[in-house]
């Protein structure tokens, strides 16, 4: 898993500015179906809802500002709200954050917050990431209340967007109906954003090009993110590029010095008997890198398309070979080798480049993005054990106080265990929805487990162990309950 640009921050609920949808009219006006006749408690939120469609047209709104009593019953006959009402359900889905469609990563980067890990093998009552048909039946539902409702469950107060996964490389997100067919991520896509028009991020920090079916996915996937019908699909197409990669942290702990590496020769055309090991890994880095810049030239110029690279300062003395210094060598290294690529290609396929004389411009264009590095790390995952393990002699309270957000939101933290209410917790919290529909509480630091769940057909599933480890602290029906409260008649 990357590191996203995700923003956490305090904030006072009472004067957080509401994010309203600019364009009403383009909400699903379907109206209700015939399905729930019968049902007092369905037909009067049905009358209601269609009062708040008109008003929608006149005035935006989004779920904050409805009278969710006068709404209860609109999602009765909705098979995964079962057992929610919709303070609960509005709840689930104000600032969600991820539904984690897939979960595990092989990259193993120590700059991961997620401290994701591999998939582990699935077995009895243990899953990894949905069927295909039960993330069908995720944005059915998604999609049948936001028809009921004639605006999208989704609120945001900061990025406007929900990833499919948390700890996962979207090159590696694929489901698997129960026949066996691969539905790999612009099909999931396409059905999330049909489902509730929320946007999504592409992330990913390279793959194997050497595996032929891994080369051809990337390039099915930037035909797709290239697509213009494609674009208002996306917040954000993130390439993560940083010293944190597990291949180059091996080759560093093996002892290879990147000074003296030299660009333009291949892995295959080294002698084996001759190549260090920790220069074959850096090599392969460089190389996997190169190739990931390679394979996304047509983005360059989308506005949406960034590099995510995060180095440490200069001034962290003990973060030798993780620094803003190292970055600019590896930087060097991977558009000198990208620069190679681009040569070939202009002599043999014609790929991305007709002549030589664009490649000047093309490298131009990549070293604005690569120069867009950001210092600030979250004190988590991975990048917290080698932190500390860089530091011995350093207080962990000390450690903390150096990185941003760290000591205000334990505090925060520990003053909302402590008096239990959700309207006092000085935290933009995150919503996370598990594979298994469980809902967690995410504030970059901590998972808060809830009591809420979706009614999916994986929901007596366990899934892997989220990192950092959950607290031992449960967010209440009850407390999620007593943070509504009666709004003013419409």
């Amino acid at each position: 898993m990357q590191v996203q640009k995700i923003t956490f921050t305090q904030y006072s609920p009472q004067t957080v500015k509401l994010v309203r949808y600019t364009n009403p009219s383009q909400a699903d006006s379907i109206s209700f179906s015939g399905q729930q006749q019968g049902n007092d408690e369905y037909i009067q939120a049905q009358k209601y809802a269609n009062r708040m469609k008109i008003l929608n047209f006149f005035i935006p709104q989004d779920l904050r500002d409805y009278n969710l009593h006068k709404l209860e019953g609109v999602q009765n006959g909705i098979k995964i709200f079962e057992n929610l009402n919709m303070k609960e359900i509005s709840f689930m889905f104000e600032n969600l954050h991820a539904i984690t469609a897939k979960r595990g990563c092989s990259n193993q980067c120590l700059h991961c917050y997620a401290g994701a890990l591999p998939a582990g093998k699935e077995h009895d009552n243990y899953i990894n990431k949905m069927p295909f048909e039960t993330f069908v039946e995720v944005t059915d539902g998604l999609k049948e209340l936001r028809k009921r409702l004639g605006i999208t469950l989704n609120i945001y107060d900061g990025e406007h967007y929900t990833d499919l996964y948390y700890d996962a490389d979207c090159m590696e997100i694929v489901l698997y109906d129960k026949n066996g067919k691969e539905h790999d991520l612009p099909e999931l896509i396409d059905r999330y954003y049909n489902a509730t028009g929320s946007q999504s991020v592409f992330d990913t920090s390279g793959w194997n090009h050497k595996n032929p079916k891994m080369q051809a996915r990337a390039e099915k996937y930037v035909k797709y993110l290239t697509d213009y019908d494609n674009s208002e699909k996306f917040y954000q197409i993130n390439l993560s590029l940083s010293p944190f990669n597990a291949l180059y942290a091996k080759a560093i702990e093996l002892g290879y010095n990147p000074k003296n590496f030299t660009a333009g020769i291949p892995v295959e055309a080294l002698s084996e008997q001759n190549l260090d090991k920790g220069e074959k890994l850096y090599r392969i880095y460089i190389d996997r890198m190169a190739n990931m810049l390679f394979t996304f030239t047509p983005l360059l110029g989308n506005p949406n398309f960034s590099i995510i690279a995060r180095p440490l300062d200069n001034s962290e003395k003990n973060m030798k070979n993780f620094t803003l210094d190292d970055y600019n060598l590896i930087k060097k290294h991977i558009l000198d080798t990208l620069y190679s690529k681009y040569l070939i290609d202009a002599k043999t396929d014609k790929k991305y480049v007709n002549k030589k004389s664009q490649i000047p411009n093309l490298i131009f264009e990549y070293s604005i993005l690569l120069n867009s590095y950001d210092t600030d790390l979250i004190f988590s995952g991975r990048f917290k054990d080698l932190y500390i393990k860089r530091n011995p002699g350093q207080n962990i309270d000390d450690i903390e106080n150096k990185f941003k957000n760290v000591t205000r939101f334990k505090n925060s933290f520990n003053a909302f265990k402590q008096n239990k209410d959700l309207d006092k917790t000085g935290v933009k919290y995150l919503k996370i929805i598990d594979a298994n529909g469980k809902l967690y509480l995410y504030d970059g630091f901590r998972f808060l487990p809830t009591e809420l769940q979706l009614n999916i057909s994986t929901k007596d599933k366990t899934t892997p162990e989220f990192s950092p480890e959950p607290e031992d602290f449960i967010i209440t029906k009850e407390m999620i309950n007593k943070r509504f409260f009666n709004k003013k008649s419409r």
